[in-house]
Protein backbone atom coordinates (compact mmCIF):
# COMPACT_ATOMS: atom_id res chain seq x y z
CA UNK A 1 0.00 0.00 0.00
CA UNK A 2 2.65 2.28 0.99
CA UNK A 3 4.40 1.79 -2.41
CA UNK A 4 1.18 2.74 -4.37
CA UNK A 5 0.26 5.79 -2.57
CA UNK A 6 3.97 6.79 -3.20
CA UNK A 7 4.08 6.18 -6.74
CA UNK A 8 0.69 8.06 -7.07
CA UNK A 9 1.89 10.87 -4.96
CA UNK A 10 4.89 11.24 -7.48
CA UNK A 11 3.08 10.92 -10.43
CA UNK A 12 0.55 13.72 -9.34
CA UNK A 13 3.73 16.01 -8.84
CA UNK A 14 4.56 15.01 -12.15
CA UNK A 15 1.21 16.01 -13.70
CA UNK A 16 1.11 19.13 -11.78
CA UNK A 17 4.83 20.24 -13.17
CA UNK A 18 3.73 19.37 -16.55
CA UNK A 19 0.57 21.59 -16.37
CA UNK A 20 2.78 24.19 -14.63
CA UNK A 21 5.32 24.37 -17.86
CA UNK A 22 2.33 24.26 -20.03
CA UNK A 23 0.57 27.12 -18.75
CA UNK A 24 3.75 29.23 -18.34
CA UNK A 25 4.69 28.64 -21.79
CA UNK A 26 1.41 28.67 -23.59
CA UNK A 27 1.59 32.51 -22.32
CA UNK A 28 4.47 33.52 -24.24
CA UNK A 29 2.52 33.78 -27.63
CA UNK A 30 0.65 37.00 -27.35
CA UNK A 31 0.56 40.54 -28.59
CA UNK A 32 4.14 41.09 -27.16
CA UNK A 33 5.75 38.91 -29.47
CA UNK A 34 4.18 40.11 -32.42
CA UNK A 35 5.17 43.24 -31.37
CA UNK A 36 8.77 42.02 -30.07
CA UNK A 37 9.12 40.62 -33.88
CA UNK A 38 8.03 43.42 -35.70
CA UNK A 39 10.65 46.13 -33.19
CA UNK A 40 13.23 43.42 -34.56
CA UNK A 41 12.52 43.90 -38.41
CA UNK A 42 12.64 47.44 -38.03
CA UNK A 43 15.67 46.90 -36.08
CA UNK A 44 17.55 45.68 -39.13
CA UNK A 45 16.64 48.45 -41.71
CA UNK A 46 15.87 45.44 -44.22
CA UNK A 47 12.42 45.59 -44.72
CA UNK A 48 9.43 46.20 -46.74
CA UNK A 49 5.35 47.88 -45.96
CA UNK A 50 2.81 47.07 -47.96
CA UNK A 51 -0.24 48.33 -47.05
CA UNK A 52 -4.15 46.94 -48.05
CA UNK A 53 -6.76 49.14 -48.08
CA UNK A 54 -10.43 48.41 -47.71
CA UNK A 55 -11.00 47.18 -51.36
CA UNK A 56 -8.38 44.90 -51.12
CA UNK A 57 -5.48 46.94 -53.08
CA UNK A 58 -2.19 45.90 -51.49
CA UNK A 59 0.32 48.85 -52.12
CA UNK A 60 4.38 48.42 -51.12
CA UNK A 61 5.49 51.71 -49.53
CA UNK A 62 8.95 52.86 -49.99
CA UNK A 63 11.13 55.90 -48.68
CA UNK A 64 10.64 57.84 -46.11
CA UNK A 65 6.77 56.68 -45.61
CA UNK A 66 7.91 52.88 -45.62
CA UNK A 67 10.55 53.67 -42.52
CA UNK A 68 8.05 56.27 -40.66
CA UNK A 69 5.08 53.80 -40.89
CA UNK A 70 7.40 50.74 -39.98
CA UNK A 71 9.05 53.02 -37.10
CA UNK A 72 5.34 54.88 -35.92
CA UNK A 73 4.00 50.89 -35.56
CA UNK A 74 6.54 49.88 -33.82
CA UNK A 75 7.00 52.20 -30.96
CA UNK A 76 3.06 52.61 -30.46
CA UNK A 77 1.02 49.74 -30.61
CA UNK A 78 0.97 47.75 -27.53
CA UNK A 79 -0.58 44.80 -26.19
CA UNK A 80 -5.05 45.37 -25.40
CA UNK A 81 -5.61 41.62 -23.89
CA UNK A 82 -8.68 41.94 -22.16
CA UNK A 83 -10.45 44.51 -24.64
CA UNK A 84 -13.95 43.85 -25.95
CA UNK A 85 -13.34 44.90 -29.91
CA UNK A 86 -16.28 42.90 -30.82
CA UNK A 87 -18.22 46.74 -32.00
CA UNK A 88 -14.41 47.77 -33.81
CA UNK A 89 -14.25 45.38 -35.73
CA UNK A 90 -17.29 46.03 -37.78
CA UNK A 91 -15.68 49.33 -38.79
CA UNK A 92 -13.52 49.94 -42.11
CA UNK A 93 -9.69 48.72 -41.86
CA UNK A 94 -6.71 49.01 -43.31
CA UNK A 95 -3.75 46.17 -43.09
CA UNK A 96 -0.35 46.89 -42.76
CA UNK A 97 2.83 43.99 -43.47
CA UNK A 98 6.20 44.28 -42.85
CA UNK A 99 8.27 41.38 -43.98
CA UNK A 100 11.96 41.29 -43.41
CA UNK A 101 14.27 39.28 -41.40
CA UNK A 102 16.15 35.96 -42.27
CA UNK A 103 14.61 33.75 -42.83
CA UNK A 104 11.39 36.37 -43.65
CA UNK A 105 9.15 36.97 -40.57
CA UNK A 106 5.72 38.77 -41.65
CA UNK A 107 3.75 40.95 -38.97
CA UNK A 108 0.20 42.35 -40.01
CA UNK A 109 -1.14 45.23 -38.07
CA UNK A 110 -4.54 45.84 -39.35
CA UNK A 111 -6.32 49.25 -37.97
CA UNK A 112 -9.94 49.94 -37.65
CA UNK A 113 -11.03 53.16 -38.49
CA UNK A 114 -13.41 54.14 -35.57
CA UNK A 115 -12.66 58.07 -36.35
CA UNK A 116 -12.13 60.17 -33.73
CA UNK A 117 -12.19 56.93 -31.37
CA UNK A 118 -9.90 54.98 -33.33
CA UNK A 119 -7.71 53.48 -30.86
CA UNK A 120 -7.72 49.65 -31.58
CA UNK A 121 -6.13 47.21 -33.76
CA UNK A 122 -4.98 43.13 -34.48
CA UNK A 123 -1.54 42.58 -34.45
CA UNK A 124 -0.76 39.33 -36.92
CA UNK A 125 2.18 37.00 -36.10
CA UNK A 126 2.93 33.17 -36.41
CA UNK A 127 -0.52 32.78 -37.73
CA UNK A 128 -2.47 34.16 -34.50
CA UNK A 129 -3.71 37.16 -34.27
CA UNK A 130 -4.06 39.48 -30.59
CA UNK A 131 -5.80 43.14 -29.69
CA UNK A 132 -3.44 46.49 -29.70
CA UNK A 133 -4.21 49.38 -28.87
CA UNK A 134 -2.55 53.03 -29.73
CA UNK A 135 -3.53 52.70 -33.36
CA UNK A 136 -4.51 56.14 -33.82
CA UNK A 137 -1.81 57.70 -34.55
CA UNK A 138 -1.25 55.17 -37.19
CA UNK A 139 -4.41 55.55 -38.92
CA UNK A 140 -3.42 59.07 -39.07
CA UNK A 141 0.03 58.57 -40.86
CA UNK A 142 -1.66 56.73 -43.39
CA UNK A 143 -4.16 59.19 -43.81
CA UNK A 144 -1.18 61.65 -44.36
CA UNK A 145 0.38 59.15 -47.13
CA UNK A 146 -3.03 58.66 -49.13
CA UNK A 147 -4.73 55.61 -47.44
CA UNK A 148 -8.08 56.60 -46.23
CA UNK A 149 -11.18 53.83 -45.37
CA UNK A 150 -14.91 54.96 -46.72
CA UNK A 151 -16.38 56.12 -43.32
Amino acid sequence: MKKSGLRALIGLVVVVIVVILVYQNSGKNTAESGIAALQAIVETGEYTVAVTDESGEKQELDGDSKTMLAELIASTVADASGEDLSEVLENPQLLVEVTGGDPAVTVGVTVYDAGEDTNFGMISFADKTYPVKNCGEVLNYLAEIGFATVR
